[in-house]
């Protein structure tokens, strides 16, 4: 199973809110040098790798490989997006508070980071992801089909 180049997943929701997460966080790096503290730009260069991975891994439609070798990876995924808005609305609070100038990034990163956050509960929920079972088989399968009328 070779990697093969999807840019699909970009133009839908999730991959637009994965993209903005990236982006945004990478901005907020970069203006973070002048701008920033050290949990912000924490936050923002963190980020751009652990988003950027998981953007790369639906990108090359590497995901439901890595789901079905490491099932709890949807989770792990989920616990990264909750801990990191919580994170986020830490920083946006104390950037309102001190009148920082960065409050602009950390809000559109927080806006991003909680689109993805429903989409990947939602789906989760639902039972989209982070289960490898079979379909259960339903008996009129295993009954040998009949080859005609009896004459």
């Amino acid at each position: 199973m070779g990697l093969t180049w999807d840019t699909g997943f970009i133009k839908t929701l999730p991959g637009m809110a994965m993209t903005a997460e990236v982006v945004i966080g990478l901005v907020g790096g970069v203006f973070g040098i002048v701008f920033a503290s050290g949990f912000e730009s924490f936050v923002f260069w963190t980020t751009v790798i652990i988003s950027g991975v998981f953007l790369f891994t639906h990108v090359t439609n590497m995901t439901q490989m890595l789901e079905a070798k490491f099932p709890a990876l949807m989770k792990l995924h989920l616990l990264y997006l909750c801990i990191w808005s919580a994170m986020l609305t830490l920083d946006l609070i104390l950037c309102i508070i001190t009148f920082k100038v960065i409050v602009i990034i950390v809000g559109a990163l927080l806006v991003a980071f909680l689109v993805d956050l429903f989409q990947k509960y939602r789906k989760w929920k639902s039972g989209g992801g982070g289960s490898v079972e079979a379909p259960p088989v339903s008996p009129a399968a295993t009954e040998p089909a009949e080859t005609g009328g009896k004459y």
